[in-house]
């Protein structure tokens, strides 16, 4: 097996190892905690993730993009990311408890100091992580970030039950931070540059900020309600809506993992070579709603049996809001690939425009919302700023890549009518046996039997775009036994 094939195989490998035992780490303290213990764990990281989002600064992405990695080059990089993420840990110790009084949520000083711990390692964790990528090392880059989860799961489990609350979380995340401090520097011990320097971060910094400024802003999306909720609600709510809305981002990234890693590259070769960009576009883009849609339409059904199994039924509450977040996951993945195809195009300043613009929507509708009709208020707000988002990117997608918007629309057609063949189903599925009052188990095995065939017979008989892959699949599968 060649290395990038390998590369490829460890890289998915591990992206789903973690997905896993972050899932099974969600369920078991989902159920050694409360949801107000959740929430306040939930509001302090929603502060750190934005803050995290800087303190690389595209220094990994410099080293990894090198023709050549010089001793002077990682030097650089060591230095770029030592001033900046050590400059936003020594801030974010420094206003824990502020951040405290701010939120007025009593134990958040102490999780915030924590946590400004992992911003003193993160230079020793990025550029090794980077060297380690750039060699197509991606066996160990899964043993680091594997081992470090397993640890962290365990560590947590224990100090739960020995009573330290939301504490456990933050330590056991700091300590999972020390362990891939300690296994990214053995794993790259033949490359012994740690002295920074600081002359030449002006070139490295400039490749970051376009790209960690829109992730910053696409990732608020998630974070800022936490944040928003916390200081006019309470962590009880911020539990209960971080469950709902991580429900559906958890499927929604299950299902999206593998096609970030690869969009970028791909509409990069199409345009390098010349080909239609719009076309490949237009046709990702069905494939990726033909399985995406129908999935989130039936979760948006079947919310409560799946976070009751997930979750327990302490997070009863969660389930309605899981129920419209998945219409705001449906909008925002139409335009999923948008981001990498405007970069491929050197649209790198569009991609940004578009992220503020939308966020900044995002930002007036949920905090009216909070304000008129609480949580559901704010899921619902969602829902509107998934079809500002829609409307926005397809803007952008036309005048700026020259996707044009009643094309688009009209090759998306079948996968808006498979998804509604699979919400009635499990619709009909509810009415034949109300999942309010039957086991969650029951349901899984429900869903699971019937809506398969219910998919695989709806893109047969509207010819969609996906039928053609699903037949050589059954094809190969024949020609092999």
């Amino acid at each position: 097996m060649s290395g990038v094939k390998q590369a490829i195989l460890y890289s998915s490998l591990g992206r789903y190892l973690l997905m896993a035992i972050g899932l099974a780490s969600s369920m078991i303290t989902a159920r050694l905690l409360s949801p107000e213990e959740i929430g306040t764990f939930a509001i302090a990281s929603s502060v750190v993730v934005i803050m995290a989002e800087f303190r690389m600064l595209g220094a990994n992405t410099y080293l990894v993009r090198q023709a050549k990695v010089t001793t002077e080059s990682i030097r650089s990089a060591y230095g770029l990311t030592i001033l900046i993420s050590w400059g936003l840990g020594v801030a974010l110790a420094a206003i824990s408890w502020p951040l405290e009084g701010f939120f007025g949520v009593d134990g958040l000083g102490v999780i915030f100091l924590i946590l400004s711990f992992s911003f003193l390692l993160a230079p020793y964790i990025s550029i090794p992580d980077a060297l380690l990528t750039r060699d197509y090392r991606f066996r160990e880059i899964v043993i680091i970030n594997i081992t470090s989860s397993v640890i962290q799961l365990v560590l947590v489990v224990v100090l739960i039950k020995q009573g330290f609350s939301f504490y456990s979380l933050a330590i056991g995340q700091a300590i999972s931070i020390l362990v891939k401090f300690v296994m990214s520097l053995y794993f790259t011990r033949h490359v012994r540059v740690y002295m920074p320097s600081f002359s030449g971060i002006k070139d490295i910094a400039k490749l970051g900020v376009f790209t960690s400024a829109s992730h910053v802003i696409r990732n608020s999306q998630q974070t800022f309600p936490d944040m928003l909720i916390g200081k006019l609600g309470n962590p009880t709510q911020v539990g209960i809506f971080s469950r709902g809305l991580g429900f559906t981002m958890f499927i929604s990234t299950l299902l999206l993992s593998g096609i970030s890693p690869v969009a970028l590259p791909y509409f990069s070769e199409i345009k390098n070579k010349g080909k239609d960009v719009v076309a490949a576009y237009r046709h990702a883009s069905e494939l990726i709603a033909g399985v995406v849609w129908p999935v989130l339409a039936v979760a948006s059904v079947a919310s409560l049996p799946a976070i009751r199994l997930m979750f327990g039924d302490q997070w009863d509450q969660a389930a309605p809001i899981a129920t419209v977040a998945a219409f705001w996951a449906i909008l925002r993945s139409a335009h999923v690939m948008a981001p990498n195809a405007l970069v491929a195009v050197g649209k790198e300043g569009s991609m940004l425009v578009k992220e503020v613009i939308v966020f900044t929507v995002f930002l007036l509708v949920t905090s009216i919302a909070y304000h008129q009709a609480g949580l559901m208020g704010v899921a619902y707000a969602f829902v509107f700023a998934g079809l500002a988002e829609f409307l926005i990117s397809s803007w952008f997608m036309k005048y700026k890549v020259g996707v044009g918007f009643l094309p688009y629309c009209i090759g998306m057609s079948s996968s808006v009518v498979v998804a509604l063949v699979c919400w009635a189903t499990t619709k009909a599925l509810d009415w034949y046996m109300p999942f309010e009052d039957t086991s969650p188990v029951v349901v899984l095995i429900y869903i699971i039997v019937i809506l398969p065939p219910v998919w695989l017979a709806s893109i047969h008989f509207l010819k969609h775009p996906l039928r053609e892959q699903v037949e050589a699949i059954f094809r190969r599968l024949l020609v092999k036994s």
